[in-house]
C-alpha cells in the first residue's frame, strides 16, 4: 500500500525529549529560519549561493509535495517543559530528507534517533526498502549517519550519491 494511503500519526515519540509532529500547512512558516540559512541550504539542497534564500512560497510548495507524497514531519525538542520545532523529517520510500533546521541542535545524535524510530516505523506499515536520492559529496554528516544506519550507496555522480537500506535486514 503506497505510504500516502497509510494513516500517518500526529505524534511519534522518539525519546523522551525527542518527538516527530505531524505537520499542518498553517505552521510551515515555522520552518521560514532554517530554510532562510545558508548552511542548511548548502548541506541539504546543494546550495552554494550564500544569499539564496528560501521564501515561504517555497516551503510551502516543497512541504505540499513531501506531505503528498510521504510522512512529513517536524522534529521537536523539549527543553524547559517546552515543545521546539528544530527541524523537519520525512518518510517516504524514494526519498528521506532529514533537516535539523537550529544549528543549535546539530551534532547531538538528533538525526540518529529521528532516523531510527522511522525506519522502524516503515518497516511496521510493510515499506521495504528506503531509497535516498542525493546526498551531496561534502556532506559527510549526512552520509556518515546513514550509512552507521545501514544505508548502502547504490549510485554516484561527480557531486552526489545515492544510497538504499532494504528494511528486510535492519
Amino acid at each position: 500500500m503506497p505510504i500516502n494511503k497509510i494513516k500517518q500519526p500526529s505524534i511519534l515519540n522518539v525519546d523522551k525529549n525527542i518527538r516527530l509532529r505531524k505537520t499542518e500547512e498553517s505552521e510551515w512558516i515555522t520552518a521560514l529560519p532554517w530554510y532562510e540559512n545558508p548552511s542548511v541550504l548548502y548541506y541539504s539542497e546543494g546550495i552554494e549561493d550564500l544569499e539564496k534564500k528560501y521564501n515561504l512560497d517555497t516551503i510551502k510548495r516543497m512541504y505540499k509535495y513531501l506531505s503528498e507524497n510521504g510522512e512529513l514531519y517536524f522534529i521537536e525538542f523539549l527543553e524547559k517543559d517546552k515543545w521546539t520545532s528544530i527541524g523537519d523529517v520525512t518518510l517516504s520510500e524514494n526519498n528521506f530528507p532529514i533537516v535539523i533546521g537550529d544549528e543549535t541542535y546539530w551534532g547531538r545524535g538528533i538525526g540518529k534517533k529521528v532516523i531510527e524510530t522511522l525506519l522502524l516505523r516503515a518497516k511496521n506499515i510493510g515499506i521495504s526498502k528506503i531509497y535516498i536520492p542525493t546526498i551531496y559529496k561534502y556532506n559527510d554528516r549526512s552520509r556518515n549517519l546513514f550509512t552507521s544506519l545501514g544505508f548502502k550507496k547504490v549510485s554516484e555522480s561527480d557531486k552526489e550519491e545515492s544510497f538504499q537500506l532494504e528494511l528486510d535486514n535492519y
